[in-house]
């Protein structure tokens, strides 16, 4: 039973390795994208079809695997200890590193002080300018704290299906309304929690459903290869109406159609939930998703310090087929998950209280939580 249950979450932490596999490389390609490249764009508007939905789905999972509902003190105590923490850890080693380099910060202006202060405010608001990135810690604190309000009230799969659908329409059309984030209205992502809650709430179903461990990596290829036809031949249809971007763009609430949005964005999940369930012997990738703050928080120095250079030289350099986009890029991710591999382990030892393990001893001093 351990074995299995073991075997199941590999399945989820390799799911979570290749969703930050693509996130380090939809923020490589957005750079050449911004270059006026084409085949950048159609690679970014696929990745970003699905990718971070995914991510809330394997968060639901997590929480559908395990449904007890901890006690109010509990669940303060472990949100700012496993998700706050980290989200100011690495905000504050970006803005550290803001003094010394030269990066990429489009909506900062940091050649002043009050730059840095208007920056500041935005990351305690939960729109962390200094590690963009990590936008998506705020989000999930969010849809946490919602989740933590109603759990005890989803007792079937009726109900979960039925407040999915609600959130998921109420959200879409509250969001189609008011644009929360162009308006500087936007507080811990609010305003987008109903829509992502019902990606949540479908991963609650499939960690109860012990899926996909249930299914054999043979039927785990087949389930890849129709999901990854799914998401090729769907994600162009959704049109809009996009905000900046003609992409699904989650931080601004910027969706797309009403239905071919749902449905890339879940046939994408299921193509890495389903590679994820073919992968789920491979340590490396376990390890790396078993690590998934820290990768999302050095994603920031990436995204803020080396893409847009790099990019810039691939441009000059390189041919801009879609060929050559897409092995600069995959090369570039890889790369980037190698570099931060020492350091996942370094701070692993020196410091893994400020990076998602709360109840571990580190170097300097002991855990964040006790028991």
């Amino acid at each position: 039973m351990k074995d299995a249950q073991n075997g199941r979450q590999a399945a989820i932490d390799v799911a979570r390795a290749l969703g930050l596999l693509l996130v380090y490389y939809g923020h490589f390609v957005e750079q050449i994208m911004y270059l006026k490249n084409p085949a950048a764009a159609v690679q970014y508007k696929w990745i970003y079809s699905f990718h971070m939905i995914l991510f809330f789905i394997l968060s639901g999972w997590v929480k559908g695997a395990r449904p007890s509902v901890p006690t109010a003190i509990k669940f303060v105590q472990s949100t700012l200890a496993s998700r706050i923490v980290p989200y100011l850890f690495f905000s504050i080693v970006l803005a550290g590193l803001s003094l010394v380099f030269t990066g990429w910060f489009p909506m900062l202006d940091l050649s002043s002080a009050q730059g840095y202060f208007q920056a500041g405010v935005s990351t305690v608001l939960g729109f962390p300018l200094f590690n963009v990135p990590l936008w998506f810690v705020a989000c999930l604190v969010s849809v946490e704290c919602l989740h933590r309000l109603v759990q005890a009230y989803l007792d079937s799969t009726v109900r979960i299906i039925a407040v999915a659908v609600v959130c998921y329409v109420g959200g879409y059309l509250l969001n189609e309304h008011y644009f929360f984030f162009g308006q500087n209205m936007s507080f811990w992502l609010l305003h987008e929690v109903p829509v992502v809650y019902a990606f949540f709430l479908v991963g609650v179903l499939l960690g109860r459903g012990g899926l996909p461990g249930r299914i054999s990596p043979a039927a785990g290829v087949a389930i890849f290869a129709l999901a990854l036809a799914a998401v090729h031949f769907t994600y162009d249809l959704n049109q809009g109406p996009f905000r900046y971007l003609q992409a699904v763009i989650i931080l601004l609430s910027g969706h797309g159609h009403f239905l071919w949005f749902p449905f890339t964005a879940l046939a994408g999940s299921v193509m890495v939930l389903a590679l994820g369930r073919v992968l789920h012997n491979v340590s490396l990738l376990a390890f790396f998703g078993r690590n998934a703050i820290i990768l999302l928080g050095l994603n920031g120095v990436f995204y803020h310090f080396v893409n847009a250079p790099v990019a810039a030289w691939s441009v000059a350099n390189l041919p801009p087929d879609g060929w050559s986009v897409f092995f600069v890029s995959a090369l570039v991710t890889l790369v980037s998950f190698g570099l931060s591999l020492p350091v996942i382990y370094g701070l692993n030892i020196a410091v893994p209280q400020l990076v998602g393990k709360p109840r571990t001893a580190g170097r300097f001093f002991g855990p964040l939580i006790k028991g």
